[in-house]
């Protein structure tokens, strides 16, 4: 704490094995070490910043003084108060707190938003063993104790939204008392859940499963969801099972610890509801932390996992280095969005969806584990698909030299896989499924006024994906290798409901498969759009395929 932060050089072959999309343990510790630099450098910038706001602070102590607090406790406990500063929690904190005083973001009181910085303090002291008196925020009826749990002063909803609570710490204890209302004594370090005490639960030594801290989501505050104990122990099942599958991976591209793993926040409003795809995000304000939707299988959790880590190695690495010059432009194509993107996104993109694929080549070597095929189909799409990305960025004069070299190390680590062989028929079936999903893209997003795309999902993804044993709509005769059904049955649609875009997407990608001459529309699907627009063209009719020759041949 006396010297908070040291210069840092990133060795140049960490920066290659991370630029290939893995890094070895000492990489990933790296880039831990410079974000816990830069967390440093933001509290520092809190400090100063909250000091110019009279009033800022839950009560009478001034920053100075619950600073002093903190840096007392690291001396008794550095180890603990070092975490403690640098947890997801106060990351999100920290950074939320100064776009709110660069005017960037809203939220509660500012009081209560500064005033966690005494639950910080608090939370130091007691990890030191150090009495201490304070006055911290009650939000809805609760105080919040950073990376510990929560304390509950009244039922929420039965008083004032935001209010304070004077804190006594004496030895194991902790008194909280809110003004004109009830005190309750607590127990901060326990783990053991008590009417007023919700202590954070681990999945696993390293892990939080945060439910509780005010600042557990992408941006603004949040109130606390707990979780039911059948829930927690639903998803510690899940976590233990994600776990597993990652031991058994040996170190390269997409590929994780698990003690990487600071923090899991189950995504609000998904409890007890596992879905078969995934919801998940992550922020650059709290390394190695993400927030999941529970998911139905260990496996999916794992691929969650890998997923999101890859977008905390980046944060870092866009942290220490300018890899790009983004204009901003939402125009680039990403096979895994719905909508265009700026470069930014597209590098965040290629970046995880590297290691994604890296996960699903090494389930190709466990049979035993998950369905061969599955895991086939996935790496087979994902190389192409994040092939193209990266070839988008390499095409782009927006990379700076450093990132020049992240890209072309992702390069690299693709076309060593593009070398790495797949059963034909799968194959096949995932470079289908890459074309379908650019094809629709086209359709929905260029030619739209103003630009607006439209939110759709990709429903033929799951066909090819798992083939259809009896096919009957035109989706499934298209995935299970019948064109001719599938171009009629997409032409019939389109009689009824001209302006479709998935049916005239399916039925370019029928009539390509049966006439080669037809495939130049695939690259531009839209100019068949604008031409039936322009002329007139009935969707769906003879004249249409007619019109769909003109255009190839011009």
């Amino acid at each position: 704490m006396e010297q908070p932060c040291e210069r840092m050089r990133m060795p140049g072959p960490w920066f290659d094995e991370l630029a290939s999309g893995g890094g070895s343990p000492e990489a990933v510790g790296f880039l831990a070490s410079a974000e816990r630099n830069r967390r440093l450098i933001l509290l520092a910038e809190v400090l100063d910043r909250v000091e110019e706001h009279s009033g800022a602070m839950a009560g009478p102590e001034s920053v100075s003084a619950a600073w002093r607090l903190v840096t007392e406790a690291a001396r008794h406990q550095p180890d603990a108060v070092e975490e403690l500063l640098c947890s997801p929690q106060t990351g999100s904190w920290a950074a939320h707190l100064l776009r709110r005083l660069h005017g960037s973001a809203g939220g509660p009181p500012l009081w209560v938003d500064a005033g966690y910085l005494l639950a910080v303090s608090l939370v130091a002291c007691a990890l030191a063993r150090l009495d201490a008196d304070l006055t911290v925020p009650v939000l809805d009826g609760a105080v919040v104790l950073p990376t510990l749990g929560l304390a509950r002063l009244e039922k929420p909803g039965s008083g004032p939204e935001f209010d304070t609570a004077t804190a006594r710490l004496r030895g194991s204890k902790l008194t909280l008392t809110q003004r004109g209302g009830r005190a309750v004594t607590v127990i901060p370090l326990s783990e053991r859940e008590t009417a007023d005490w919700l202590p954070l639960r681990r999945l696993g030594p390293a892990t939080w499963l945060d439910d509780v801290d005010p600042y557990r989501d992408l941006a603004e505050p949040i109130p606390p969801e707990r979780l039911e104990d059948a829930e927690v122990d639903t998803w510690r099942r899940l976590f233990e099972r994600a776990a597993t599958v990652l031991r058994s991976a040996p170190p390269g591209p997409g590929r994780l610890r698990v003690t990487d793993i600071r923090r899991i926040v189950p995504w609000a409003g998904t409890s007890g509801e596992p879905r078969s795809g995934v919801v998940s995000a992550t922020t650059g304000d709290a390394f190695g932390s993400m927030v999941v939707s529970r998911p139905a299988t260990g496996m999916a959790l794992a691929e969650a996992m890998v997923h999101e880590f890859q977008h905390s190695k980046l944060s870092a690495l866009l942290h220490l280095f300018p890899l790009l010059d983004d204009d901003r432009a939402e125009i680039h194509y990403a096979p895994w969005r719905p909508d265009p993107r700026h470069l930014t996104g597209l590098l965040h993109g290629a970046y995880a969806f590297v290691g994604v694929a890296g996960f699903w080549r090494d389930r190709m070597a466990e049979p035993a584990v998950v369905d061969g095929d599955l895991a086939a189909f996935q790496f087979a799409l994902l190389r192409t698909q994040t092939g193209r990305v990266v070839r988008t960025l390499l095409a782009s004069d927006r990379l700076t030299p450093t990132g020049r070299r992240l890209v072309d190390g992702l390069a690299g680590t693709l076309c060593g896989w593009r070398r790495e062989p797949v059963a034909p028929a799968i194959a096949a079936r995932a470079a289908a499924a890459a074309i379908s999903h650019a094809v629709e893209w086209r359709l929905r997003n260029q030619n739209r006024p103003g630009g607006a795309p439209t939110v759709w999902s990709d429903e033929r993804l799951r066909l090819y994906r798992e083939p259809p044993t009896r096919p009957v709509t035109p989706d499934e005769l298209l995935a299970a290798g019948q064109p001719s059904a599938a171009e009629h049955g997409y032409a019939a649609t389109l009689r009824a409901t001209p302006d479709d875009p998935h049916a005239l997407a399916g039925w370019l990608l029928a009539t390509a498969a049966l006439h080669p001459n037809r495939r130049r529309l695939l690259r531009h699907p839209e100019r068949l759009s604008a031409a039936l627009a322009s002329t007139g063209t009935t969707p769906g009719t003879p004249a249409m395929a007619t019109l769909a020759d003109r255009l190839c041949a011009a």
